[in-house]
């Protein structure tokens, strides 16, 4: 199967297609030279699209990385035989993510939104920056190294506020806690209706609904089988109510119904 019948197989639409088609590009040129190559950041949609052809695929030596365990936006790194992943992270000459943070009085106030809009305001690409870590004081942004030195240059404030900003290695990143709840529930069975109902609390009914409707994405791609099953470790959103991850499956109730645990983000 060549590259557009690869591409063409996976994709959804021509957004998806130059998403893979460069996912392509960067295997076909790791494969080539013999050397580490990467991506620009990924939202979780995009990883789950390709990580879906390259698993299915089987050939390529890759692992997605965001900076931190649990990035929301990550790089797909391919890297050859002679190099590990933990390699790559932590040599400088292969790593393609720098870190910067920026410090500002703790009464300002600033937002994630802030931060965006400072950076794309200045023409930043937002395929350039992944995760936007905001404190109470500071603000953590994972970018490609590409821009590291534009960033330390030029970005002197956000909307008002003066910041003061220096390059931190990934080990200092400082990642706000998640906002979650813990759930435990029974269901029937793993099926994505099933899930989706304990976790939204919902009936088994409406929640096949949204499903069939297109509103359920399972790790970040629309899913409408109600009768799809969930693994542990699985992210679910509906449209409107949130999302979830399907953190552990247990064992089987008394009655033989499967005992799950749930995190809901909130």
């Amino acid at each position: 199967m060549n590259k557009n019948e690869i591409v063409k197989k996976y994709a959804q639409d021509e957004e998806s297609r130059l998403l893979l088609a460069r996912v392509l590009d960067k295997l076909e040129e790791s494969e080539k030279k013999n050397i580490p190559t990467f991506t620009r950041f990924c939202n979780q949609q995009q990883r789950s699209l390709a990580e879906n052809m390259l698993i299915t695929d089987g050939r390529s030596r890759h692992f997605f990385w965001g900076g931190y365990e649990g990035a929301e936006r990550t790089v797909l790194v391919f890297f050859p035989d002679y190099l590990e992943p933990e390699q790559v992270i932590q040599d400088d000459e292969y790593c393609p993510l720098a870190f910067i943070r920026a410090e500002y009085p703790a009464d300002s106030g600033l937002s994630h939104r802030d931060f965006l809009g400072s950076l794309m305001g200045a023409g930043i690409k937002r395929e350039t920056v992944g995760d936007i870590l905001v404190t109470e004081k500071s603000c953590d942004l994972i970018v490609l190294k590409e821009i590291l030195p534009f960033l330390i240059n030029n970005l002197e404030s956000v909307g008002r506020v003066k910041i003061k900003t220096a390059i931190i290695s990934a080990g200092l990143l400082q990642i706000p806690e998640e906002k979650v709840l813990l759930l435990k529930d029974t269901v029937a069975s793993l099926r994505l209706d099933s899930v989706v109902a304990a976790g939204f609390n919902l009936s088994r009914t409406k929640a096949g609904e949204y499903v069939e409707s297109g509103k359920v994405m399972l790790n970040s791609l629309e899913c409408d089988k109600t009768d799809k099953t969930v693994a542990e470790g699985d992210t679910l959103s509906l449209r409107g109510f949130g999302k979830i991850k399907l953190q552990e499956v247990g064992g089987l109730s008394k009655k033989g119904r499967q005992s799950i645990v749930i995190k809901k983000y909130v």
